[in-house]
C-alpha cells in the first residue's frame, strides 16, 4: 500500500506500448503534449527489454499516478507488454491507480475478446506459455479494455487525440492535487466561481473577485487557476502588475510587453506600439488572472474587451475596488464573504495545530484568538502560525497584546491598502475607526454628524472594501482589524504626546492628557470608557480650554455593576466645553448644569443618561443642528430648556426623569419630532394645556407609561402621513387616575420556559434586560412546580400584559409548561383588538418542529403524552400550533445572543408602552378606532 501512496509517487504517468508500432510516431507526440503541461512521464529508453519484467519497470508502474496503455496491433506480440499490463491491472485493483486505455488503430472489442489481428498476435505469444499465464493475460486484457478510453478510429485526427489525452491526464492529476486543501472552505468558493465562469459556454467571459485585504481572494484564485490550468486553454497567465513610471504611454507599453512575455512564455518580448495583446491573442483561448488590480488603465490596456480573446477565454480580475469593476463593465462579481465562526476556528486550528479542532484544554483560548482576528483568514493564518508549538500559558499571555494591538505582518498588508486611498477617504476611514463611533451606525447618522463633508466618500470606501453598507437600514460595518489599523495610524501621529493626535481612545492616554493639560487644537474626538480606569479620576475645571476644535466627546462606563456610579469628578465644576462639539455623550455627568458659556449651535446629538443635571442651560439657544436629546434616567432633571429653535429635533427621550414636573411649552414648535418618550416621569403632572400637539405632524411614538401624577393633557388629533393614529380624545383627571392605577395588571411580562434549558443561561439575560427597561416580570422562584398548574401561576398569567414563551428542546417534556401554554393561549384569544399579547421565542429549535411536534421537540412531546388523556394532548397540540404560528424570535437567525435579547426587550417595550394603555377601558373605542390602529401600532 505504501508504494502507491501519494507521497511516494515519482511519476505522473507510466506508458505501456509496443515500440515498433508507436514509439517514433504517436507516442512521441503524446509525450510532447504531456511535457508541455509539466506532466512527469516515465521514459524507458535506458532499460533493456527482455521476457521477465525488470524490477525498475515494476517500480515505475507502482510509483506512477496514471498508467496509459496504448493497445496497437502488435501489443500482444510482446510478453513484456502483457506482463506490464498484469502489474498495471494489479495496481488498478489494489491501489486504485487510474488507467487510460488508448486503442491505436485497433478495435476495443478485438482487445477484449482477443480476435482479429490483435488476437492472432496474442495466440502466437501464448504458444509456449502455460494455461495459467494465458488465462491471466486474457483476464487483464478484458478488464483494462473495458475501461472507458480513447479510440483512434480510421480518419481521426491524431494531433487532436494526443491533446485530448494530455488534457484528460492533466485534469485527473489536478483532481488528486491537495495544494489548497489546507484552505478551509475552498470547495464552496470554487463551486461558486465555476458556476459563474460557465466553462461549457463558448463565449469569452470576464469576472471579478472582490473583497477586503486578507480575506483570501488571491488564495481562492490560485486554487481556481490550478484547477483550470489543465483545461483546454492555449495560453495561461496568473500575473500582478503595478504602475512604476509616470509616463502613461510608456507604462502601458511596459505592461503589454511584460504580459505578452508571461502568457506566451517568451522572454524579453519587445513591442513598439500598443494593441499587441489583441493582435496576438485574438484567436487564442486564454485563461488570465490579474491579481491585486487597483488601476483602471491596467485593465483597459491588457484586457480591454472580451472580443480581444478567442472563443471560450476566461479573464478573472481580483481587486478590492468595486468601482473599478463597474467602470470596466464587469458585471459578474464574486464577493468573498467572511467565514463563519466555525470555519474561522477551523482555519486557526489548521494553522496553529495542523488539525481541524483545538487540542484538549485549548478550546476557550483558541475561540478568543479567532474572535480577535474578526474571522479574517489572513489574521487567522498569521496568528495561528505565530502561536504554533506554544504552550497554553503562552497563548494566554499573548491575549492582552492581541486585544490591544495589531500583528506587524497583518498591519503591513492592511496599511498598504490604506495608503492607496486619497486623503479625504483616509480621513473618513479614521473617523469610522474611532471608538466604534460610526462603526455600526447608519449612513444618515454619519451625514448628520459630519455635515455631509465626507459622506460622499462613504461609497468609495465601500467600493474599496474598507467598509460594508448593509441593507435594509444602510448600516456601516468595519472589520475589527481595520478598526485597529485606524487606531494604530492615529497613535503614530504623536507617539510621545497623545494630546497632539486627532483621536484619543486609550484610557491611560486620556488620563495623561487631562492630568498634564496637554490637549491641543489637533484633537477632534475623545472616547473615554471610564470602566478602564482603576480608580475615580478628577478633571480640572479648565481641562477642555486647549482643545477648542473638539467635535466628538464620549464619556461612558461599560463596566458591570456600576450603574449611576460616577467615575469622573469635577470638584471645581467646569468653566468651558468646546463650542464646536457635534456629539456629546456623557453618562453619569456629575454636575447640576452645563457651563454658563456653553453653546450648542453645532450640536447634533446630546446624550446625558443617568446624569446629575437639574437643568441644561438658561434661555433660548440656536439649536438648528440638534436632532436628538437623550436624558434617560436623569433623576434630578427638573426642567427642559426652550426648544423653540430646535427645528430639526427628531427624538426626545426623557424616560425615568423622575423630577421633571412639566414640558416646556416650546415643544409645540418642534415640528419634526418623531419620538417622545416620557415614560416613568413619576412627578410629571401636566403637559401645558395651551400646547397644540396637532402641530406635531411627524410624531410616530409617544410613551407616557408610568406618569402616575399626570392630571391634564392637551387635546390631540394626530392622523398624518407618518401613520401615527389617535382618535380625538380629551383626557380627564379621573380617567387618567384610573388608567394609571395598574389595578388590572400586576405584571408586564409572564415568562413560560423549561428551567433545565434556559433558567441559568438565556432566561437570566432576558430578565436582566427587561428589568433594566423597568419592565415588571413575574418570577416563579418560590413556586413549587407539579403536574397541575398552581393557582398563583394562573393568576400571574391572567394579570400580565404579555407572555413570553421560550420554546426550547425540552419545553414539551414538562406538563407544567404545556398547561401554562394552554392558559396563555386562552388568555391570548380573549385579548381585545388583536393586540399582541404573546411573543414566542424559538431557542435552538425550529418553529416548524413546535407547530408540527416533529424532530427532537416532537420526540419529547410524544413521551410526555404517554398515558395522558387524549383531551389533554389535543389541547396541548392546539396551543402549540397557534402560539408557534405567532410572529416571534428565532435564535438561529441571530449572530449573537446579546443582540437578540435586546431585540426581545425592545419588542416587549413597544407592545406594552403605548398610549393605547391609557384607553383600554373606553367603551366602544374599538369600533371608533377600527382595525387601522392595529396596523399602525405595529410600526412603533
Amino acid at each position: 500500500m505504501a508504494a502507491s501512496s501519494s507521497g511516494s509517487r515519482r511519476y505522473d504517468v507510466f506508458s505501456s506500448f509496443s515500440g515498433e508500432d508507436v514509439r517514433k510516431t504517436f507516442l512521441s507526440h503524446l509525450l510532447k503534449a504531456l511535457d508541455g503541461r509539466s506532466i512527469k512521464t516515465f521514459i524507458d529508453h535506458g532499460i533493456e527489454r527482455s521476457r521477465p519484467i525488470a524490477p525498475e519497470l515494476l517500480s515505475a508502474i507502482r510509483e506512477s499516478s496514471i498508467s496509459i496503455v496504448i493497445f496497437s496491433k502488435n501489443y500482444a506480440s510482446s510478453t513484456w507488454c502483457l506482463n506490464e499490463l498484469v502489474e498495471i491491472h494489479k495496481c488498478f485493483n489494489d491501489f486504485g491507480q487510474m488507467v487510460i486505455p488508448v486503442f491505436y488503430d485497433v478495435d476495443p472489442s478485438e482487445v477484449r475478446k482477443q480476435t482479429g489481428r490483435f488476437g492472432e498476435a496474442f495466440e502466437t505469444t501464448c504458444k509456449d506459455k502455460t494455461e495459467d499465464v494465458k488465462q491471466g493475460w486474457i483476464r487483464v486484457l478484458s478488464d483494462i479494455a473495458s475501461i472507458a478510453g480513447e479510440h483512434l478510429q480510421n480518419g481521426s485526427d491524431e494531433a487532436s487525440m494526443t491533446e485530448k489525452i494530455a488534457n484528460d491526464v492533466s485534469n485527473k492529476l489536478v483532481t488528486r492535487s491537495n495544494d489548497f486543501g489546507g484552505f478551509v472552505g475552498i470547495e464552496a468558493h470554487l463551486e461558486a466561481l465555476n458556476s459563474m465562469l460557465c466553462l461549457e459556454s463558448k463565449e469569452a467571459r470576464m469576472i471579478g473577485i472582490l473583497g477586503t485585504s486578507g480575506i483570501g481572494k488571491t488564495t481562492i484564485a490560485r486554487a481556481l487557476f490550478s484547477q483550470l490550468f489543465t483545461s483546454n486553454f492555449h495560453h495561461r497567465a496568473f500575473v500582478a502588475y503595478k504602475r512604476t513610471i509616470r509616463d502613461d504611454y510608456g507604462m502601458k507599453l511596459s505592461w503589454e510587453e511584460q504580459f505578452l512575455s508571461d502568457i506566451l512564455g517568451q522572454k524579453d518580448f519587445k513591442i513598439y506600439h500598443l494593441g499587441m495583446v489583441e493582435q496576438r491573442l485574438k484567436h487564442k483561448k486564454v485563461l488570465i488572472v490579474l491579481d491585486d488590480v487597483d488601476d483602471l488603465e491596467l485593465l483597459k490596456t491588457l484586457v480591454g474587451q472580451t472580443r480581444w480573446f478567442g472563443s471560450g477565454s476566461r479573464i478573472i480580475v481580483i481587486t478590492q475596488d468595486r468601482r473599478l469593476l463597474k467602470a470596466h463593465k464587469i458585471n459578474l462579481i464574486y464577493e468573498v464573504e467572511f467565514p463563519s465562526k466555525a470555519l474561522s476556528l477551523k482555519m486557526l486550528c489548521r494553522s496553529a495545530f495542523e488539525q481541524d479542532s483545538p487540542p484538549r484544554g485549548f478550546m476557550e483560548v483558541a475561540v478568543q484568538v479567532a474572535e480577535l482576528t474578526g474571522n479574517l483568514p489572513l489574521g487567522l493564518s498569521i496568528l495561528g502560525s505565530s502561536l504554533r508549538g506554544r504552550e497554553k500559558k503562552e497563548w494566554m499571555e499573548m491575549l492582552p497584546e492581541l486585544q490591544n494591538g495589531l500583528d506587524e505582518d497583518i498591519e503591513k498588508i492592511l496599511r498598504a491598502s490604506y495608503d492607496k486611498l486619497d486623503k479625504k477617504c483616509q480621513e473618513l476611514f479614521i473617523y469610522i475607526a474611532f471608538a466604534c463611533l460610526f462603526n455600526g451606525a447608519q449612513v444618515s447618522y454619519i451625514k448628520d454628524l459630519l455635515e455631509d463633508r465626507l459622506s460622499v466618500r462613504l461609497t468609495m470606501l465601500a467600493d474599496k472594501s474598507f467598509i460594508r453598507i448593509t441593507s435594509p437600514y444602510e448600516t456601516i460595518e468595519m472589520h475589527s482589524l481595520l478598526q485597529k489599523l485606524g487606531r494604530e495610524i492615529v497613535h503614530a501621529e504623536s507617539i510621545d504626546n497623545p494630546g497632539k493626535r486627532r483621536f484619543l481612545v486609550d484610557a491611560d492616554d486620556i488620563v495623561d492628557v487631562f492630568t498634564h493639560n496637554t490637549g491641543t487644537e489637533t484633537l477632534v474626538g475623545i472616547y473615554f470608557n471610564t470602566s478602564d480606569i482603576s480608580e475615580p479620576f478628577f478633571i480640572h475645571e479648565k481641562s477642555f480650554e486647549g482643545i477648542h476644535n473638539l467635535q466628538f466627546l464620549i464619556v461612558c462606563d461599560y463596566g458591570w455593576g456600576r450603574k449611576n456610579e460616577a467615575r469622573l469628578y469635577l470638584p471645581q465644576g467646569l468653566v468651558h466645553l468646546p463650542r464646536k462639539l457635534r456629539l456629546l455623550i456623557w453618562n453619569n455627568y456629575p454636575l447640576k448644569c452645563f457651563p454658563s458659556n456653553f453653546k450648542a449651535e453645532f450640536l447634533v446629538e446630546l446624550e446625558m443618561e443617568d446624569s446629575k443635571l437639574e437643568k441644561l442651560w438658561e434661555g433660548t439657544q440656536a439649536l438648528g443642528s440638534l436632532k436628538k436629546i437623550n436624558m434617560r434616567n436623569s433623576r434630578y432633571l427638573k426642567e427642559i430648556p426652550d426648544l423653540s429653535l430646535a427645528i430639526n429635533l427628531e427624538k426626545l427621550y426623557l424616560f425615568g426623569c423622575k423630577s421633571l414636573l412639566t414640558l416646556h411649552s416650546s415643544i409645540q414648535y418642534v415640528i419634526k419630532l418623531r419620538r417622545l418618550n416620557m415614560g416613568n416621569c413619576t412627578k410629571l403632572e401636566s403637559v401645558p394645556t395651551h400646547v397644540n400637539l396637532k402641530s406635531l405632524k411627524s410624531l410616530e411614538y409617544l410613551n407616557l407609561r408610568g406618569c402616575i401624577r399626570l392630571r391634564n393633557f392637551p387635546q390631540i388629533s394626530l392622523y398624518n402621513s407618518t401613520g401615527f393614529f389617535w382618535s380625538e380624545l380629551i383626557s380627564t383627571v379621573s380617567y387618567l387616575e384610573q388608567a394609571s392605577s395598574s389595578s388590572r395588571s400586576r405584571y408586564d411580562v409572564f415568562p413560560s420556559f423549561s428551567g433545565a434549558d434556559v433558567r441559568k443561561s438565556f432566561l437570566g439575560h432576558v430578565m436582566k434586560e427587561l428589568d433594566y427597561k423597568s419592565i415588571k416580570t413575574f418570577k416563579d422562584h418560590r413556586i413549587e412546580r407539579s403536574r397541575s398548574i398552581g393557582h398563583e401561576l394562573l393568576s400571574a398569567i391572567r394579570e400580565s400584559r404579555i407572555s413570553i414563551v421560550i420554546f426550547s428542546k425540552n419545553y414539551a417534556s414538562s406538563t407544567w409548561c404545556l398547561n401554562e401554554l394552554v392558559e396563555i393561549h386562552d388568555q391570548s384569544c380573549k385579548t381585545l383588538l388583536g393586540r399582541r399579547s404573546v411573543i414566542p421565542i424559538f431557542y435552538d429549535v425550529d418553529p416548524s418542529e413546535v407547530r408540527k411536534q416533529t424532530g427532537e421537540f416532537g420526540e419529547v412531546f410524544k413521551l410526555t403524552c404517554e398515558r395522558r388523556p387524549e383531551e389533554d394532548k389535543q389541547r396541548w397540540i392546539q396551543a402549540l400550533v397557534d402560539v408557534a404560528n405567532m410572529a416571534g424570535v428565532d435564535s438561529r437567525n441571530w449572530c449573537d445572543e446579546a443582540t437578540m435579547v435586546k431585540k426581545i426587550a425592545e419588542d416587549v417595550l413597544n407592545n406594552i408602552i403605548t398610549p393605547w394603555n391609557f384607553f383600554d377601558e373606553s367603551v366602544g373605542l374599538e369600533a371608533h378606532i377600527g382595525n387601522e390602529f392595529n396596523i399602525k401600532k405595529r410600526r412603533l
